[in-house]
């Protein structure tokens, strides 16, 4: 007899997701498009569908994984802010979680049954394991992120919580057929500095999606990929933008205007340092 139970907190730990195929959007169109969100488990057009996800007790250990993964007794389906449908077929692999395990020690484990839906989703779209299903990789690794953020937010994340975790899956998660872009090879110590920095924004003014993805982007091209990056390939960010110009043009977003001390602006005011 097959045994299901729903997930619960003792499952969570990382999920990797692994590379695939796809086109990808513009910069800027995917920073408009990560405008439009889910606000939380009440967001109007932003649902779970056949949710609590349940998985069957017949945990899988995959050779470069740590922990159990498991596969879901039903197929979920999720609503995201743009009213698109992302699937979870049954027996879809998850582990409960999809933080990449670089950024585990700055964030610590995930553990709550508040994830287990979105991870489910995000497994399905990327995760290992998973790379039979139809849905792997189908949609951009934009896109796919950012579903992550939404189904976090419905599954009652907490929003500064959620955004942290959404960036950790922007930076440190896969980002299919981009080679460009790629960051699996990037030197582990400075992906977690602009992560642990990118924490300390997020929780001390807490921006909006696309504020984060700016400065996701900002410090991949300045910071992790400065040399192999072809200009043609590098986000949009201009030539000569400096980091006081920055915080100068992006932070109003975030708040207001940054202090200006003996006539140059106070970056790390704006770090939340």
């Amino acid at each position: 007899m097959m045994r299901c139970f729903v997930a619960l907190s003792g499952l969570a730990l990382l999920s990797a997701c692994a590379p695939g195929a796809v086109t990808l959007d513009g910069n800027t169109t995917q920073r408009a498009l990560a405008a439009v969100q889910c606000t939380g488990p009440n967001a109007e057009n932003c649902t779970f569908i056949n949710s609590p996800v349940r998985l069957v007790n017949e945990p899988v250990r995959l050779a470069t994984r740590r922990v159990d993964f498991f596969p879901t007794a039903d197929a979920m389906q999720f609503i995201d802010a743009r009213s698109r449908p992302w699937n979870a077929p049954t027996r879809t692999l998850t582990d409960g979680a999809s933080i990449p395990q670089i950024f585990v020690p700055i964030i610590g484990d995930p553990n709550s049954r508040e994830f287990v839906n979105a991870a489910a989703m995000h497994d399905a779209a990327c995760g290992i394991g998973n790379e039979n299903l139809k849905e792997y990789q189908a949609q951009t690794w934009q896109d796919t992120h950012r579903m992550f953020y939404d189904a976090l937010r419905v599954g009652g994340t907490p929003e500064v919580k959620a955004k942290v975790m959404f960036a950790a899956v922007y930076l440190g998660g896969p980002r299919w057929n981009n080679p460009a872009r790629d960051l699996s090879a990037v030197n582990r110590n400075a992906m977690r500095q602009v992560m642990s920095e990118a924490k300390r924004v997020i929780e001390d003014r807490n921006p909006s999606v696309p504020w984060i993805i700016r400065y996701l982007e900002w410090h991949e091209y300045r910071y992790l990929k400065p040399v192999e990056m072809d200009v043609d390939d590098a986000p949009v960010v201009e030539d000569d933008v400096c980091e006081e110009c920055f915080y100068m043009e992006y932070s109003e977003v975030v708040n207001d205007v940054p202090p200006v001390v003996d006539g140059a602006t106070d970056v790390n005011s704006n770090l939340g340092r």
